[in-house]
């Protein structure tokens, strides 16, 4: 099948494993596939796809947009030779009316509602719902969601049917798995988050309950990855105590996998917020398969099912720093090896992204088949 891809997302940006996973997942199952997105010429030579590039605009909030516009002139162009494209839905309201007119089968994907706040918010809030709306018409076959909770959530404000909805969670790579960090004794717990760096995401909360479990005698550190706008407050809270935070910056898929194995423990700070409790963290999956233990907030969006709570814990706010304290300060090396050992384990078993590329394969197969 020849099979386009039309999204926003740039595969170079380190949170952009999922486009690249699936994608992967779709050539090795035989799919002739070309992704359009705002990457330049030629950075795609290495991938097993076909690219066509399409610029945007660097500024945040027009982004979406601008891309929008430039895929609405050149589209017959680039249709004219597939019978199938996956579209993400910041794009989907602009153009998915043409590719149903051109006798194309759309498929809207979304890997997470808005997530911005204000008026930006409000502004991609509106785009989401149009691209939604179309999947209860003729015009779009289905739309792929991250999470059970995700298609619900689809389903009961938009009205959207049940079967029009493809749970497609988000996976790790596990042939990139490095090897596991030891922990020595006497020596810190390392803590890890990377991600978007922004003020609502629960990051410059969560520096402060690792300031206090310092304060309890836990000696630990935590280490920052990725931009955002809590980017120049972690800076000033890292010069200020540089014996407890250490800042990088957006690192490329080799690296995150290499950096995260130099870490013990990875974090979940987000809120019980709709948008955090409705997503299915890329994040969670990858600090597991590079043998973390797992900290965070208690809600759906990071819950999973089957897990010991001892390497994957999560608490409610209030009680989140006197339960991290209790579960470390007597945990010998040779237990956080036999955890992390478990956490490594359970990702290979239940978090491939095998089972969202296979999903996603015999969606896209069975409706073209018929």
């Amino acid at each position: 099948m020849r099979l386009l891809w039309i999204t926003h997302r740039k595969f170079d940006d380190f949170c952009a494993t999922t486009p690249v996973a699936l994608s992967t997942g779709l050539v090795q199952n035989g799919f002739d596939l070309t992704i359009v997105n705002p990457d330049p010429v030629g950075s795609h030579d290495e991938f097993p796809w076909s690219h066509i590039s399409v610029q945007q605009s660097s500024i945040k909030g027009f982004q979406g947009s601008s891309f929008s516009k430039r895929i609405k002139k050149i589209l017959p162009s680039i249709t004219s030779a597939c019978d199938s494209v996956l579209i993400d839905w910041q794009v989907g309201s602009t153009v998915i009316k043409l590719l149903s007119k051109a006798g194309l089968r759309v498929y809207l994907i979304d890997r997470s509602p808005p997530a911005d706040e204000g008026i930006l918010a409000r502004l991609q809030w509106t785009v989401w719902k149009k691209s939604w709306r179309l999947v209860n018409t003729m015009s779009v076959e289905s739309g792929f969601v991250v999470s059970q909770k995700h298609a619900e959530f689809v389903s009961h404000l938009l009205k959207i049917k049940s079967e029009n909805i493809e749970v497609l969670p988000a996976g790790v790579s596990t042939n990139e798995m490095k090897s596991k960090s030891s922990k020595k004794e006497g020596g810190p717990w390392r803590f890890v988050y990377h991600g978007r760096l922004d003020k609502h995401r629960g990051v410059l909360e969560f520096m402060n309950i690792l300031s206090e479990l310092n304060e309890l005698g836990l000696q630990c550190i935590f280490t920052l990855i990725g931009e955002g706008t809590a980017v120049e407050e972690i800076k000033q809270r890292c010069n200020s105590f540089p014996n407890l935070f250490t800042y990088k910056t957006s690192m490329d898929h080799g690296d995150i996998h290499e950096e995260l194995g130099k870490h013990h423990i990875g974090v979940l700070p987000m809120p019980e917020k709709k948008i955090w409790t409705l997503a299915s963290p890329l994040k969670r999956g990858e600090y597991l398969a590079s043998g973390l233990m797992v900290v965070g907030l208690d809600h759906d969006g990071h819950r999973l099912q089957g897990v010991d709570e001892k390497w994957f814990h999560l608490n409610s706010k209030p009680a989140l720093t006197s339960s991290i304290y209790n579960l470390f300060k007597d945990l010998s090396a040779e237990e956080f090896d036999f955890m992390s050992l478990e956490a490594q384990n359970y990702a290979t078993n239940h978090l491939s992204w095998d089972v969202s590329v296979q999903t996603l394969v015999s969606r896209l197969r069975g409706e073209v088949n018929g």
